[in-house]
């Protein structure tokens, strides 16, 4: 009640004193009433404790309003009568004003602990709703929870809905978490305090990751007192961000270790395939720099995976890229993971190599037609096929010896994604088809 009337009625504001002056006017009013019953030697019965609301409602200087007031309505509104003489009458009301002085002074002091408090009260609120923190408190000797609406608002229930007992607070944990929260809050009574994370069950469903402190209240003496506190505090986005970074980690580290596999083979097999020295340099870079094409695409998406359009346009942009015409690609917007985009990434890469050596790209007049899909096979499996066809080019022979693209390929493409791989080398150019399922 207090808390509420001081930020109606600021201290020592005009306000205070307009409610001083009402609240003194109606006790002189009642004194005026009383006077047949009480006589004329009993004042402080209406106006003291006018006084003190006074100086508790509207602080220091409207309860000193109030206390000469009162004096004065004693000595000039309510003289005593009797044998007491002037002398005798100014000497009790000095007494008065020295104990109503007082009084003014205690009752302020307490109107500005409950202000500070409100401050304190206020800036505690305001600072854990920023934080997202909610805060509990439990009488463990009656076995009563409570609840602030943070808290409420965290487990998604009114306050209403929220826990009574200690034991109803298990119907917001996850069942696997029952265990240990019993047995935490059994090491919280013994050794004062604890911290842990469980699982919550909001009243949506949804489980969220919660971390709560919890500390066992003492008395001023240190002793344990019958109530514990605590707080909760949602870290669902932190725990998620902590499993993205292992996972990414160990992901890192596999993709590294396959990584130098690949690249150690194709320095072996690049070696056996040729001629020279320097024709050796001049291939497997050019292989390098598709890989690490390929690679800089699932950098940049945190190894989350890569499109398909993104994998084409950086494996043919040391031949002209899409932009130049020569290259004509459709197909409906597609993510490969990681694996599937470096294993099509290298292939694309051989494939594009032939075609400007050999094929359609060696010629200002050819051209390649790149087409993707996804579809269902005769056994009602989903599998995602690309179409590399050339047009344009020289004429093409058939091919005798497997060189070493089509062996890369068909590694990447049969044994790394047990996908297909369907080569014709026609008269018109190169017809390729690469499957894999989904």
């Amino acid at each position: 009640m207090l808390t509420r009337y001081t930020k109606v009625v600021p201290a020592n504001s005009p306000v205070s004193y307009l409610v001083t002056a009402g609240m003194m006017s109606a006790a002189i009013l009642g004194r005026f009433a009383l006077t047949p019953i009480l006589g004329g030697n009993i004042l402080d019965i209406t106006l003291y404790p006018v006084v003190l609301m006074a100086a508790v409602l509207g602080g220091a200087g409207a309860g000193a309003f109030a206390v000469l007031v009162s004096v004065l309505v004693a000595l000039f509104v309510f003289p005593r009568g009797g044998d007491m003489s002037s002398a005798e009458q100014f000497a009790e009301s000095g007494l008065y004003l020295f104990g109503a002085g007082l009084s003014v002074i205690v009752a302020a002091s307490l109107r500005a602990a409950v202000e500070r408090l409100e401050v304190a009260q206020g800036r505690l609120v305001t600072v854990l709703d920023a934080s997202g923190t909610g805060t509990w408190r439990w009488n463990m000797r009656e076995d009563q929870v409570e609840w602030d609406a943070a808290l409420c608002r965290l487990f998604g229930v009114l306050p209403s809905q929220s826990p009574r007992a200690g034991r109803d607070f298990l119907h917001f944990v996850h069942p696997d978490d029952h265990e240990m929260i019993t047995q935490t809050v059994h090491t919280a009574r013994t050794s004062g305090g604890a911290d842990y994370e469980f699982r919550a069950i909001r009243a949506d469903g949804a489980v969220r990751w919660m971390y709560s402190r919890v500390r066992l209240v003492r008395d001023t003496n240190g002793q344990p007192a019958p109530h514990m506190v605590g707080a909760c505090l949602d870290v669902t986005e932190g725990k998620e961000a902590e499993e993205r970074r292992k996972l990414l980690v160990h992901e890192l580290n596999h993709r590294v270790k396959n990584t130098l596999s690949v690249v150690q083979s194709l320095a072996m097999l690049t070696l056996n395939g040729s001629k020279s020295l320097a024709a050796f340099r001049e291939t497997f870079e050019a292989r390098l720099f598709a890989l690490s094409a390929t690679h800089n695409i699932l950098m940049q998406e945190l190894w989350d995976g890569a499109s398909i359009a993104e994998i084409l346009s950086a494996e043919l942009a040391p031949y002209g890229g899409l932009d130049m015409g020569r290259v004509r690609v459709s197909g409906e917007p597609t993510r490969l993971t990681p694996r599937q985009s470096v294993c099509f990434g290298m292939a694309f890469h051989e494939l594009a190599t032939n075609a400007a050596k050999y094929g359609a790209l060696s010629v200002p007049d050819g051209h390649v037609e790149i087409t993707w899909r996804k579809s269902i096979d005769a056994d009602g499996k989903s599998i995602f096929s690309v179409e590399w066809v050339e047009r344009g080019g020289p004429i093409v022979r058939e091919v005798i010896r497997q060189g070493f693209g089509s062996r890369l390929i068909e590694r990447n493409i049969k044994h790394e994604l047990k996908g297909t791989v369907a080569m014709r080398f026609l008269p018109q150019g190169l017809h390729c088809i690469m499957t894999m399922p989904l």
